[in-house]
């Protein structure tokens, strides 16, 4: 059974300090809209996308190349350029990810798509896309979301000394359950692709 977080330890370990990492594209499972982290429509769609994970997880595992469902990912941005602690969270901009492995087709997940629509309406939001980040800065941020900017504070002190500047947007990968973990031990690597800042 193939395990991604132990095939691609890079992916899914950082330290806690900042460190340049590259990484390729890979396939997600995506489901993208607004609102408050925690909120219904956040966990309705952290619902639907780890229904869908599980889906293609029984297929494969049918045509004999079963995987371990990954943690959950998420992209945050919010409109214009203001800091995001300036706008309120319901205005939060969201893409929520799971990774899955290189042999899932689209075709696939138009069967998994098929078949469980009818358990879940949010199914039919939800993509197979491939992502890729290049470069990035990331750091493991251990304790509550709302003390993240401690850590952003050092990843972006670390990008003006190298010279770096944001090229995509915040993500966050959930090694801690988000909906079962005690906010003070939660662990989410944090992420940003990186591109040399123009002289």
């Amino acid at each position: 059974m193939l395990n991604l977080m132990n095939a691609d330890n890079m992916y899914y370990h950082a330290p806690h300090y900042p460190e340049l990492v590259e990484f390729e594209s890979n396939p997600f499972l995506t489901i993208s809209n607004q609102g408050a982290p925690g909120g219904p429509v956040h966990l309705s769609a952290v619902q639907a996308l780890h229904m869908a994970a599980h889906g293609v997880k029984s297929l494969m595992l049918r045509e004999g190349n079963d995987f371990v469902v990954p943690v959950l990912e998420g992209l945050w941005w919010v409109d214009g350029n203001r800091p995001v602690q300036e706008v309120p969270m319901q205005h939060w901009y969201w893409k929520l990810l799971i990774r899955v492995p290189d042999y899932v087709t689209e075709s696939h997940w138009e069967e998994v798509r098929t078949n469980t629509i009818k358990d879940n309406p949010l199914i039919q939001s939800i993509n197979l896309e491939m992502i890729g980040e290049g470069t990035c800065v990331q750091m493991m941020h251990n304790g509550p979301y709302d003390r993240e900017q401690e850590t952003v504070d050092l990843i972006e002190a670390f990008m003006r000394n190298r010279n770096l500047v944001q090229n995509g947007l915040h993500h966050e990968i959930y090694i801690s359950d988000i909906m079962n973990t005690p906010p003070e031990k939660a662990m989410t690597i944090l992420r940003y692709p990186v591109k040399e800042a123009k002289i």
